[in-house]
């Protein structure tokens, strides 16, 4: 059970001493320090993982004599090595690759010494916050590295390496010297508040190191990589957001963070407990982000997009004594995704190419966005069932990421909509296109664009719109987009909320001669 090179490099004292002084030194002193004789024995965990043995004067005896004919696991480099888990430990990360392989005679204690580095080197396993994450597991008689290896990895559970996995690093563009700073997003979409922060990112980039924080993955994170020093795809549990703000403060000194959404309230809790100020940028109506509330006394300042979305949040905020110092109203800027790209007259004949749609002397109504109730898709196929009943042509177009007709919170009862909206030569009032490539080509092929949304403080999309200058049909109050109009940034006509024949109305009195 001794391997001499291994208890010599482990025990300080003991490189000149003999073999027997050696042996004698781990009988007298070695074993009841809770050292190790070698890779094949461990008196600490055979003692935690067989709690019947209390009574027990000398574990590496009672081993001997007994324990290995009752086939009692003698180390945690044995168990591993009987159980043929050694080998996943090193091919998952978890523990670093011993200086010899499993065929050579000193693979046990070669293993013994980078499972070492368990609870030592954050890049390994951490037994420590294994059992801090599943307090279910503390006090049972297995090791957190076997009991992941054997049951933890197939029950979805995960550890600091595992966690790790959602850390990006491109030195290339660390900027020695600048201070860190978190930006973070919601989620990694290329909608709205996703880019608004990403657009802050870079923004801030110029005089900071950015750590870019998402809560999910998405097609943002490959731009961010590019872009950012650190970039975390973090989580919506607050188990893994505590990870990752504990690393972020312990390895970066982070003391300021911008959010451009409510929705990052999982990461902003765990934040809130760290010496940061915290900046939420609020993008929702507090009706349908109602569970993120605390950003109202955990953030040091929220920013509102527009008077009618701080009118929402406003009974909150008087009602938990936010100070009015610490909230202020600032208009979200264009998205830096889309500008016009072409002449409407080329583009329409782009969209025409590839959708088929005949757009000649056609008023051509878009709309855009997600396909959900909050968007108000079924509306906007009621106003497009509504023009075609009106005299002139017009051509209504949704362009969108879809939903399935089997979606019973919505998509069920919207397909059922459409079906029983089609002509008698079964076509639809409205052409439904998914999101894709062409979205840029029908903004700038539009004449007017509908925003149809129930509540949608300054969807980009309109934003997108007024960049080409398009007028924009909107419900009042159930945007913030009355602010852009009063500072003349869009042409904006509100209608009552869910009034369709205003909105007809609205439509058919702009192109008044067309209609015609």
């Amino acid at each position: 059970m001794l391997d001499e090179d291994f208890y010599r490099g482990l025990v300080q004292g003991t490189s000149r001493l003999s073999v027997e002084d050696l042996a004698r030194h781990y009988v007298e002193i070695g074993e009841r320090s809770g050292h190790a004789p070698g890779g094949l024995f461990d008196p600490a965990y055979y003692m935690a993982i067989n709690t019947d043995l209390v009574n027990v004067d000398s574990p590496l005896a009672h081993y001997i004599a007994h324990g290995r004919q009752e086939g009692r696991q003698a180390s945690l480099a044995s168990h591993l090595i009987a159980t043929s888990l050694d080998e996943v430990a090193i091919e998952e990360g978890l523990i670093p690759a011993p200086a010899v392989g499993p065929r050579d005679p000193g693979y046990p204690s070669a293993l013994a010494l980078a499972l070492r580095a368990i609870d030592r080197d954050p890049d390994w396993f951490s037994a420590k916050f294994y059992l801090e994450r599943y307090p279910d597991l503390v006090g049972h008689p297995v090791h957190p590295l076997m009991h992941y290896l054997q049951h933890g990895r197939h029950e979805g559970r995960v550890t600091n390496v595992s966690l790790m996995a959602g850390i990006h690093f491109n030195t290339a563009v660390l900027a020695k010297g600048r201070p860190f700073t978190l930006v973070g997003v919601h989620e990694a979409s290329k909608t709205g508040a996703p880019i608004v922060g990403l657009d802050l990112a870079r923004e801030m980039q110029g005089a900071h190191n950015v750590i870019f924080v998402s809560l999910r993955d998405g097609p943002l994170i490959e731009t961010a990589r590019a872009l950012f020093p650190v970039v975390i795809t973090a989580s919506h549990l607050d188990e893994d957001n505590r990870f990752f703000a504990d690393y972020v403060e312990q390895k970066y000194a982070v003391n300021e963070a911008i959010f451009s959404s409510s929705a990052c309230i999982p990461f902003i809790r765990t934040l809130a407990s760290k010496n940061c100020r915290i900046t939420c940028l609020v993008h929702e109506f507090l009706e349908y982000m109602i569970h993120a509330v605390s950003v109202i006394y955990i953030c040091d300042l929220l920013v509102f997009s527009s008077k009618q979305l701080l009118k929402s949040w406003q009974y909150m905020l008087d009602d938990l004594g936010r100070d009015p110092a610490t909230v202020m109203v600032l208009p979200q800027p264009a998205s830096s995704v889309n500008a016009r790209t072409m002449p409407k007259a080329e583009a329409r004949a782009a969209v025409s190419a590839a959708t088929g749609l005949d757009l000649d002397g056609a008023i051509l109504v878009l709309g855009a966005g997600q396909v959900q109730i909050r968007k108000g898709t079924d509306i906007f196929l009621q106003v497009g069932n509504q023009l075609q009943r009106e005299s002139g042509k017009f051509v209504s177009v949704w362009i969108g990421e879809q939903v399935s007709a089997h979606d019973m919170g919505y998509g069920v009862w919207l397909h059922a909509q459409i079906e029983r909206s089609r002509g008698a030569d079964g076509t639809m009032a409205v052409h439904f296109e998914p999101a894709g490539p062409l979205y840029p080509l029908l903004m700038d092929a539009a004449d007017v664009f509908l925003v149809t949304s129930r509540l949608d403080p300054l969807p980009n999309v309109a934003l997108d719109a007024a960049s080409r200058d398009l007028p924009v049909i909107a419900f009042a109050g159930a945007t913030g987009l009355a602010d852009l109009a009063e500072s003349g940034e869009i042409d904006l006509i509100e209608v009552e909320i869910g009034a369709i024949d205003e909105v007809v109305a609205a439509i058919k009195g702009r192109f008044a001669c067309v209609a015609a």
